[in-house]
């Protein structure tokens, strides 16, 4: 196992007052640059494919630096832990493409990226990116946050993150999640997510503070199928500011909509958005059936293929078809003719799926409708095409 160190040197940020409401003001207060510090990067590799970086806090004024040294510790620790978890896995999995495909060695890789560092006053915020292929369909990423306090060595809770009570901390929480996925987001049981399905999930929550305010994520698989990606959240300080107005006068209970004024929370219609490959959300409108990924389709909803003409139901029912691959980001060759220009020229262009091609697993289609896409999508394929047979367009 070897260790690699990279140099970085930080200035302090801060949020905005509001947003640290009922801190202690201890030295440095929020708000306040506890002085000169460094931080460096450094990385502990496990053979070829594993490396883990954890950050390493020095030169921080105001601070014992035996607590400051037990948070280094930790950070690394948990990098050191991690690298000889995988290693054994990732032993295996290089003994056997080595054997079968060698090729495929140079894409495995586990590996953990710091993505943010956060000061101020006494906390200090971390979240580290996790990616991992071992083989399989598709590789695999996941984000953790860890959160000190600098002047005790503990680790910090929402509420000591946002300065107030943890159930204040969850209601904000619940609010910033209002915004793309309560209410849109379509979970394991075909029903879209609710409150009470956030508020199930603060066990599997990863929560850290950067400059914007405080970042909470749902790892993928927590409350949706992979598609969906992970489920991110950010409590601004005009949430929280929000929330802590009414909880302070009372109102909280009543729900959290009349305070944040109804424009905020998420409403079927013309606006309304669906989860695709990676969390990214695309319009449902240029969709045929915009939860065929998660609901069977049914004889009513079968109606919207019908046309003046063989070739008009036979151009809906192939779209139908492909909007299902176009979800996992699948490039159309408008080259190949037919469906795959009609899907190509349909969508084509549009801002979410430009975004959702770079995770697409697979260039063959063969290998996306057998390997890649759900169930309940190749369910709703095959009823597809059964209409097609009982239309005479299935050709």
């Amino acid at each position: 196992m070897f260790i690699k160190k990279t140099v970085l040197l930080f200035s302090a940020v801060w949020l905005a007052a509001g947003c640290a409401a009922g801190a202690q003001e201890e030295s440095p207060a929020a708000g306040q640059m506890p002085g000169t510090y460094q931080t460096s990067v450094e990385t502990v590799t496990q053979g070829d494919y594993i490396s883990i970086q954890y950050p390493v806090l020095t030169g921080i004024d105001g601070y014992d630096p035996e607590i400051v040294d037990a948070i280094n510790q930790t950070f690394y620790d948990a990098a050191v832990q991690t690298a000889k978890e995988q290693s054994e896995d990732m032993e295996w999995t290089v003994e056997n493409y080595a054997a079968t495909n060698p090729d495929m060695l140079n894409s495995l890789a586990y590996e953990g990226t710091c993505e943010s560092l956060f000061i101020d006053g006494n906390t200090y915020s971390v979240s580290i990116l996790y990616y991992s292929y071992m083989g399989g369909p598709h590789p695999n990423s996941f984000v953790t946050g860890q959160s000190f306090d600098l002047s005790t060595g503990e680790e910090m809770t929402m509420g000591e993150l946002l300065g107030c009570d943890e159930t204040t901390a969850q209601d904000a929480v619940v609010e910033a999640y209002r915004k793309d996925v309560i209410g849109q987001l379509i979970g394991y049981d075909g029903e879209v997510v609710t409150e009470n399905t956030i508020r199930d999930s603060f066990d599997m929550m990863e929560y850290w503070m950067e400059e914007d305010g405080m970042h909470v994520v749902i790892g993928a698989y927590g409350i949706a199928p992979y598609v969906a990606g992970p489920q991110s959240a950010l409590v601004t300080p005009e949430i929280f500011a929000a929330v802590l107005e009414g909880t302070q006068s009372g109102t909280a209970d009543t729900g959290l909509d009349s305070i944040l004024g109804a424009d905020t929370v998420s409403t079927a219609g013309d606006n309304e958005t669906i989860p695709i490959i990676n969390g990214i959300l695309a319009d449902a409108s240029d969709f045929i059936f915009p939860y065929s990924s998660t609901q069977m389709l049914t004889d009513a909803d079968l109606t919207k293929l019908e046309g003046a003409s063989v070739e008009e139901e036979h151009y809906n029912s192939q779209l139908a078809i492909n909007e299902i691959l176009v979800r996992y980001g699948y490039a159309f060759d408008p080259e190949q003719g037919g469906s795959a220009k009609e899907a190509y020229d349909r969508f084509e262009g549009l801002a979410w799926y430009e975004a959702a091609k770079p995770y697409c697993p697979s260039a063959s289609a063969s290998e996306m409708l057998y390997t890649y896409i759900n169930s309940t999508e190749l369910a709703n394929i095959d009823i597809i095409c059964e209409w097609q047979k009982a239309h005479d367009c299935y050709y």
